[in-house]
């Protein structure tokens, strides 16, 4: 396909009136399912090269998407699309985007089959059985991991259920994330108040950990890193203010429960063995994968990469190499981020997919409860030194992204200009390797 050349068998008017409200819409979708800006704004430029643009605008932020199209004739069209949908993790449905946007850009589609595929990838609702299962072993998975007993997973897998439905009944209707958060949060924190008082033997603490590492806005907070390291910096930050007021509320919501049932034990409870904790990320990952629906052929290589992950930070760890968690944490992290790029270009699906559940077991669930704890019973050196713990992991996972993230798109960079220069009359979508897709 020669460079700017519009498909056969479509008219200009359909590139403008047809083709642009779709992109405009797959855009939305992939970032309500958890896609990151970088990859969204790439897809959508060389999708529009690929039905004959001149020339591609394409700018992404977490509130909208714009872009404009200049055709050969010089003719310039600009649409925006404002995105108020609450992002709703959905990995299977971002892989099929990605997949959807590339076969355009190999062989562009008719506007109608383009519009059919995608409602029909639109319409395609996460199964609730994996939502709920998956919730129900992350929860109990990490109130284990973190340092709790059987007894305390088995209630953080009861009260998954009711994070998981308040997910799928209640989040549609509130206006926002930070609210679904503190109400979500308020709720559970009250009922575990209540288990308290109903099951002997259970440590509060590790039921809210357990809890709480399903509503961390741990994908919105990756990415936003991501995003500013791109280059996205708007959208980064944005993304990264709104991560943190979502955990803002998630933290006032259970301080509340906290407060009104006056939890607060005495000492912090120290993780899980480094056997337990290999033991349970497993079952941990593996329930993430399902609670942000990862394909099924997926899952396997997917919980491998938690088990690997945090296999490495604990050999790190334990071997006191480093003091404290950081160093340990970027170099888990740097792994993580290796692992999903070589097997996301290996198997053609977006990096995230694979990064987000390989990194899991790094999230700071614990650090961000005992911060809360120490914050309600007004220890402030503790909520300090546990505010710096937190903040050691956060900062170690998003530097071990940005190193690895820099040396790939280095190399990519690299190899697109030798191509560029190798193939100068091949339009923009041919050049586009599948690693780009990722």
């Amino acid at each position: 396909m020669k460079k700017h050349a519009i498909p056969e068998g479509i008219a200009p008017a359909q590139i403008s009136g047809q083709v642009l409200p779709c992109l405009l819409d797959i855009g939305e979708a992939m970032i309500v399912a958890g896609g990151d800006v970088n990859m969204v704004e790439r897809l959508l430029r060389h999708v529009g090269y690929a039905y004959g643009a001149a020339k591609m605008n394409v700018l992404v932020i977490t509130a909208s998407v714009i872009i404009t199209m200049t055709m050969p004739d010089g003719l310039e069209h600009t649409q925006t699309r404002r995105i108020e949908s609450a992002v709703e993790t959905d990995f299977a449905k971002l892989e099929k985007l990605s997949r959807l946007c590339r076969t355009c850009i190999k062989a562009p589609l008719l506007p109608n089959v383009l519009k059919d595929r995608f409602e029909a990838i639109k319409a395609e609702a996460a199964p609730r059985a994996a939502l709920y299962l998956g919730g129900v072993l992350s929860a109990a998975s990490f109130a284990v991991f973190f340092g709790g007993s059987l007894v305390d997973g088995a209630v953080s897998a009861v009260f998954a259920l009711l994070v998981c439905f308040l997910l799928d009944r209640l989040r549609p209707l509130t206006p926002n994330t930070i609210v679904f958060n503190f109400i979500a949060s308020l709720a559970s924190g009250l009922g575990i108040g209540v288990a308290t008082h109903l099951v002997p033997g259970m440590a509060p603490s590790m039921v809210t950990i357990g809890v709480i590492m399903l509503l961390i806005p741990g994908v919105a907070m990756t990415n936003a890193i991501r995003d500013m390291i791109a280059g996205d910096t708007i959208s980064g930050v944005m993304r990264l203010v709104e991560s943190l007021l979502w955990a803002t509320s998630l933290a006032l919501g259970f301080m509340v429960a906290m407060w009104l049932f006056g939890i607060g034990e005495p000492g912090v409870n120290s993780n899980g063995t480094p056997l337990v904790q290999i033991a349970t990320a497993l079952p941990a990952s593996l329930g993430f994968a399902l609670f942000f629906n990862v394909r099924k052929s997926l899952l396997a290589v997917a919980t491998l990469g938690g088990v690997l992950t945090e296999g490495l930070y604990l050999a790190l760890y334990i071997s006191n190499t480093w003091e404290g968690v950081f160093i340990p944490t970027l170099i888990a992290a740097g792994f993580a981020a290796v692992y999903a790029e070589a097997l996301s270009h290996r198997l053609n699906v977006p990096t995230s997919v694979l990064f987000i559940i390989a990194v899991i077991p790094l999230i700071p669930g614990r650090g961000l409860y005992y911060t809360m704890q120490s914050a309600v019973l007004q220890s402030w050196t503790a909520c300090g030194e546990f505010a710096l713990l937190t903040a050691q992991f956060a900062s170690g996972i998003a530097i071990g992204i940005v190193i690895v993230w820099a040396i790939v798109q280095t190399w990519q960079n690299i190899q697109g200009y030798r191509q560029r220069k190798s193939a100068p009359e091949d339009a923009p979508s041919e050049a586009l390797q599948s690693d780009e897709l990722a």
